[in-house]
């Protein structure tokens, strides 16, 4: 069943200048609230001293460079070059989400070995005593109004971001409010970790309680790299080709379908595959034999220009033919 062609139809140049527009602000917006979160979270993890509290911070301190790796992939792609790359350079967004999550894991890694290490300490701590064989102290956690304050604007700013970017479908946006999306949890759970760990130390609660902290930390370690291991798979798929969805193939079909059905007497082959963040676009339609090559000539490029007016087709390539005997991949090597 062919769908009618709505979104290609609403696509137009003024929408997709509007878009990249919004990407920009909410880019421009992400990297200034980075800055200044990272500054105030500094701030709020050397006066509480929680090991909760520090990861969030280095995660901060990554969210700001991936706010500058995207800023600058986004500037590189604008920049045409068509001798040096034909093709543009769309790719550039999924390879640096890629390397963002390598970032985004090899520093979570380090705070998981911390977090092992201090909840190794504060079981020794309470399993064997300082006045016997012990030397472990607990750690001095003081979760005061400053650090509390800070963590609370960080979620409430994170959690606006996040309800900004999900709505655009663009790989960077994806990836912002993806990130945006483990601010807001990963905060909520360093905030309420680094609660009770303080709570613990004064006695307030239980003492045993302050291995909350560490076992907070890892947590939100471990919850960080399984989201970029997942970004950093789905963007490893588009690189390497992998096909559209079938919903977008039928959308290609009934736009070449409705193309001129007076001179095309068949559409053989429909293909869409990631080239990067967009698709390539393999059309090949049948054309009748005694038609002159200027006039089949004007109908595949005329298609080929329909194809790329999709916003999230890179190029389309239209092939025309008039038998239709051999099979689809005959014509070209597969690797």
């Amino acid at each position: 069943m062919l769908l009618p062609n709505a979104d290609g139809e609403n696509t137009g140049t003024s929408g997709v200048k509007r878009r990249d527009r919004i990407i920009k602000i909410l880019t421009t917006a992400s990297l200034i609230i980075n800055i200044i979160l990272v500054i105030i979270k500094a701030v709020g993890a050397v006066i509480s001293n929680s090991l909760s509290i520090i990861s969030s911070v280095v995660d901060s301190v990554v969210d700001l460079l991936s706010s500058i790796i995207l800023m600058w992939a986004a500037r590189q792609i604008k920049k045409k070059n068509i001798y040096k790359y034909p093709t543009g350079r769309a790719r550039l967004e999924p390879a640096a989400i890629i390397i963002l999550s390598v970032i985004m894991c090899a520093a979570s890694v380090q705070v998981i070995f911390e977090s092992v290490q201090t909840f190794a300490d504060d079981i020794e701590y309470f399993t064997k005593p300082y006045n016997q064989t012990s030397c472990k102290k607990l750690p001095d956690l003081d979760m005061s109004i400053v650090p509390i304050v800070v963590m609370v604007l960080t979620i409430v700013s994170k959690a606006v971001l996040f309800l900004l970017s999900y709505r655009i479908d663009n790989p960077t946006m994806s990836a912002l409010a993806e990130d945006n999306r483990n601010d807001v949890a990963s905060n909520i759970v360093a905030l309420v970790c680094g609660l009770i760990g303080s709570y613990a130390l004064k006695k307030k609660i239980r003492q045993e309680a302050i291995v909350v902290d560490p076992i907070g930390a890892l947590l939100i370690s471990v919850y960080v790299i399984t989201a970029w291991i997942r970004q950093a798979c789905r963007q490893v798929r588009h690189l390497t080709g992998v096909t559209a969805e079938p919903s977008f193939l039928q959308l290609i079909t009934h736009l070449a379908y409705n193309f001129r059905p007076d001179a095309v007497t068949k559409i053989d082959t429909v293909r869409a595959f990631h080239s990067g963040t967009k698709f390539l676009v393999e059309v090949d339609i049948g054309l009748p034999s005694s038609m002159p090559l200027a006039i089949a000539h004007d109908i595949g490029e005329q298609l080929q220009k329909e194809i790329e007016k999709l916003d999230n087709v890179e190029r389309a390539f239209v092939h025309l033919d008039f038998e239709f005997t051999h099979g689809p991949t005959d014509e070209h090597k597969t690797g």
